[in-house]
């Protein structure tokens, strides 16, 4: 229900209901039934602060429980979803329904307000005024638990591959959704990647197909991952959908102001206890509706091209991992956009293919379910279609198919050149000035700095000059000391992994322990190598490190993301020289848009504090006021890692009082007397 529907349908409803008041108090008028209407109405307000507690206790719960016990109990879940994802779907449904008789009983207690509303008109308007918003705050409340699925937003900027130009395309699609009985109209939307997805709006299935994927596909293996794909919204699994739309619209919140807050709050505790479990259930399930999906492909279809189609799936992954690594062609490079770009890399995809494809064959055995994976392994993926060894099939499609994929990637080609809305700017974001900066680098003699050479590396990723990036990482290894250089270290081990050699491990650690920084995509990287590779013993080792390392992040290190007037915040001390270092180097960069400087302790538990420091700029623009903080937070990070830092723009923490901290301001800019330090 539109929110504007539903302030019409609460305040009439407030309205009408407190008249049957007023009637009710005139015909049968009695000061017990009144005040029992008035008690009622006060219990809405005891619902809010009893949501609030239980949500808050049930939160404390869970954000005090150890990483360990979390991802066991999510770990135990996926295990057991085989046989109990039908109890967890049962249990999510099963909170739905009794947040459905709540918020009944809260429109009763609307009720009750309204019609004390209505009794009280004939003693005084002052009264009745205020209990008649009330009691339509309360149906408000009620109202806004009224759930009818949106349907999910198409972006009208992904090309649509029209019906008529493609009949052979949509033949496949069509004879998929006729196996699986998905009757309604089909759209293919054209992405530029190597994925496949699927959505359903009322009676259109809108199938999303990479032109990459599509490429590579013969019209058999088409067809299977259309199977794939439409298994997910077949009647079957009708239940599974509705939950997954519901908790996207309870974990969106409904639109509120401050006063709405009522609103929200009175189902606080239903809708954190929904979207928990919610999570729970989403993660737990993901492999066993996948694995069902596949199943599909083999109940509908032929088992060795859903196997082919997937292996092809698995070179997209081999090849996103290995890719990049070496020299290439910036894509800004030419002054206007190419206009063969995705058939340049559809070409250089299917060379891979072609050189890699042992290899990364043999590799399907070894890997082992990570622990976030939404998808089965391609083995056990595989053994579901009852394929042993898995071979790419003949391709036996007609000159006709091969002639509608080749038209649908000159579409993709023409669609991806006229895409950009501004080319001349990206141009010159990706390509001019991080050239000009190397440029300028190279002319000043390369040199290397702490606080330097970390942008001048991206510059280098950016502009695809792969070799001089790692000769930079080389000379920041050996030239600056350990508490400057963790990013050389992570990104060479990175290109470690990504040519599968495991010396890349100990450089990755090495880079999180000595900045922080680098943990959460640290620990991802090494895992889903150890996963790729099939590195059992490892993969025990690290997940057991990752456990410590993630306990340590929560407890202490994710702090220094987040600056609360609720923090115990306290006047800082460091050793002699830091602070005047600091304020030095902003100075140097400041641009005179700087006003005051902040330096705080944020003191997380008796063993770990952070120096927070608060930028308070007084003009400049965005531009200009994100690139000295991007500055300023490089040069935090080349202090050693065991004092901790943190960085925030007083523009977003205006009501912590920070002039009240003693010793607070470290540095301000008056106009008439120049800088000051304090």
């Amino acid at each position: 229900m539109n929110k504007y529907l539903r302030y019409i349908a609460a305040f009439g409803s407030a309205f009408l209901v407190s008249l049957a008041g007023v009637v009710w108090n005139m015909l049968a008028p009695s000061t017990t039934i009144a005040i029992l209407f008035g008690v009622l109405a006060l219990v809405p307000a005891l619902l809010l602060a009893g949501n609030l507690i239980a949500a808050k206790v049930y939160m404390d719960g869970i954000n005090r429980a150890k990483v360990a016990d979390i991802q066991n109990t999510m770990l135990r879940q996926r295990q057991l979803a085989q046989e109990a994802s039908g109890a967890l779907l049962f249990k999510l449904q099963s909170i739905r329904r009794a947040t459905v008789v709540y918020a009944v009983f809260v429109w009763l207690l609307g009720a009750c307000a309204a019609l004390f509303a209505g009794m009280m008109y004939s003693v005084s308007t002052g009264i009745f005024y205020p209990c008649l918003f009330y009691a339509g705050l309360v149906f408000y409340a009620a109202y806004s638990r009224i759930y009818k699925p949106v349907p999910p937003e198409i972006n009208p900027n992904i090309p649509v591959l029209n019906r008529a130009d493609y009949p052979q395309i949509y033949d496949a699609v069509d004879r998929a959704a006729s196996a699986l009985n998905c009757r309604g109209d089909i759209i293919i939307l054209l992405s530029m990647d190597c994925n496949a997805s699927i959505l359903k709006t009322g009676n259109t299935y809108y199938l999303q197909i990479g032109i990459v994927l599509l490429n590579i596909l013969s019209k058999e293996e088409l067809y299977s991952i259309c199977l794939h794909e439409f298994s997910h919204v077949a009647d079957k699994n009708r239940a599974n959908d509705f939950e997954m739309r519901y908790g996207a619209w309870v974990s969106e919140g409904k639109p509120h102001s401050k006063l709405m807050l009522f609103v929200t709050n009175v189902f606080t505790f239903f809708d954190v206890y929904y979207l928990f479990n919610h999570m729970i259930y989403s993660y737990a399930t993901s492999v066993v509706r996948e694995s069902e999906a596949d199943r599909d492909m083999l109940v509908h279809g032929d088992a060795k091209a859903a196997a082919s189609a997937l292996l092809k799936l698995s070179y997209d992954d081999k090849f996103q991992w290995e890719n990049g690594i070496d020299d290439d062609e910036p894509m800004f490079a030419s002054e206007t956009p190419d206009p063969h770009f995705l058939s340049g890399r559809i070409a250089v995809f299917k060379a891979a293919i072609e050189a890699r494809h042992a290899d990364w064959d043999a590799m399907i055995d070894l890997e082992i379910l990570p622990n976030n994976a939404s998808h089965p392994t391609k083995k056990m993926r595989f053994e579901i279609l009852g394929i042993e060894k898995p071979e790419l099939i003949e391709d036996t499609s007609s000159p006709e198919y091969r002639a509608e994929l080749q038209k649908a990637l000159d579409f993709a080609d023409q669609k991806f050149a006229e895409g950009w809305v501004n080319y001349e700017q990206s141009r010159k974001e990706a390509y001019l000035e991080p050239l000009a900066r190397v440029t300028a680098w190279q002319e000043a003699g390369c040199p290397v700095t702490a606080e330097g050479f970390g942008d001048i590396l991206s510059d280098l990723r950016q502009l695809c000059r792969q070799t001089e990036a790692d000769e930079l990482c080389e000379r920041a290894i050996a030239e600056l000391d350990e508490n400057s250089s963790p990013l050389a270290y992570y990104q060479k081990g990175c290109k470690l992994l990504y040519r599968y050699d495991p010396a890349g491990v100990d450089l990755i650690y090495h880079a999180m322990e000595t900045n922080h920084n680098f943990m959460e995509e640290g620990l991802q990287m090494i895992g889903q190598f150890y996963c790729m590779t099939g590195r059992e013993k490892e993969l025990l080792e690290y997940r057991a490190r990752a456990q410590q390392m993630a306990q340590k992040d929560k407890d202490e290190y994710s702090q220094a993301d987040v600056l609360s007037k609720r923090d115990k915040l306290s006047a800082d001390q460091m050793p002699d020289g830091m602070l005047e270092n600091i304020l030095t180097f902003i100075h140097s960069i400041d641009e005179g848009i700087i006003k005051n400087i902040y330096r705080v302790r944020k003191t997380v538990n008796e063993n770990f504090f952070i120096s927070v420091f608060v930028i308070h700029f007084w003009g400049g623009t965005d531009e200009q006021r994100g690139e000295i903080m991007h500055k300023i937070f490089r040069y935090l990070d080349t202090y050693p890692v065991d004092w901790q830092f943190s960085l925030f723009d007083y523009a977003d923490h205006t009501d912590i009082p920070f002039d009240k901290i003693e010793g607070s301001l470290v540095w301000t800019k008056n106009n008439d007397k120049g800088d000051q330090k304090q």
